[in-house]
C-alpha cells in the first residue's frame, strides 16, 4: 500500500493567513489537494496540522484522512515531515509526499508518480517543464535515512540530493505539479481563472 502525507502546518507568514483554507474557486486549497488524491485512488491520508488545526478541521472535510498535530510549526518544514513519516502505517510500502499550498496538482500526475513506486522506484517525483514537482515519493526503504537528514525548511531535498541514482522523473503536461501559492500575489492568478480542476 501506498499512502500519502500532506503537509498543512505551515505558518503561511509570506501569505499572511493559512494556507490550506485559501480560497481557490470557492474551494479551500487543502480540499483541492484532498481531491487529487481521491482521485487517485490513494487509500490512506496522513495530514499534518499545525495551530490552526481546528479552524481547518472545521472547514475542511478530513473525515477519511488520519490527523497529526505539529504543535511547534515554526520550526520548519522538516518538523512536520518527520511527523507524518512517523505517523505512517507499518504495512505502507511508501509514501507520497504533498503540499497543501499546491492546490492544482491532477489526479492524474498523482497516478504517474505511483505507477512509478509501483515499478519498484526507490523515489520518484513528476517533472513539468524542466522542473522537479510534487507529489514526491519516498519508499520504506528510504525513510529511516529520510528522516536522518531532516532539519528546517529543507524537507527531503537534501535526501534527494544525496541519492541522485535513486531518483526516477515521468514527464507531465502539468504545472500544477510545480505551482504553489506562497504570496498574496499567487492568488491573483487563480481568481482570474473561470474553473479549476484538479482530478484531471
Amino acid at each position: 500500500m501506498i499512502a500519502a502525507l500532506v503537509l498543512a502546518a505551515g505558518l503561511g507568514t509570506r501569505m499572511r493567513a493559512s494556507k490550506p483554507l485559501l480560497d481557490v474557486g470557492g474551494v479551500p486549497s487543502l480540499a483541492r489537494v484532498l481531491a487529487a488524491i481521491d482521485g487517485a485512488d490513494i487509500d490512506h491520508v496522513t495530514v499534518v496540522l499545525g495551530r490552526d488545526a481546528d479552524l481547518i478541521a472545521e472547514r475542511v472535510d478530513l473525515s477519511r484522512t488520519h490527523i497529526v498535530r505539529n504543535l511547534e510549526p515554526e520550526t520548519g518544514l522538516a518538523t512536520s515531515l518527520a511527523l507524518g513519516l512517523a505517523e505512517l502505517p507499518p504495512s505502507s510500502s511508501g509514501v507520497l509526499v504533498f503540499h497543501a499550498d499546491m492546490p492544482f496538482i491532477q489526479s492524474a500526475t498523482v497516478r504517474a508518480v505511483r505507477r512509478l513506486a509501483e515499478d519498484g522506484a526507490r523515489i520518484a517525483a513528476p517533472r513539468c517543464g524542466g522542473l522537479r514537482g510534487f507529489p514526491v515519493y519516498f519508499s520504506r526503504a528510504c525513510l529511516a535515512p529520510l528522516a536522518e537528514t531532516l532539519s528546517g525548511d529543507s524537507g527531503g531535498r537534501r535526501f534527494i540530493e544525496r541519492n541522485p541514482r535513486c531518483l526516477e522523473l515521468v514527464d507531465v503536461s502539468d504545472s500544477g505539479c510545480i505551482r504553489d501559492l506562497d504570496s498574496p500575489e499567487d492568488l491573483a492568478p487563480c481568481e482570474q481563472e473561470a474553473t479549476w480542476t484538479t482530478c484531471a
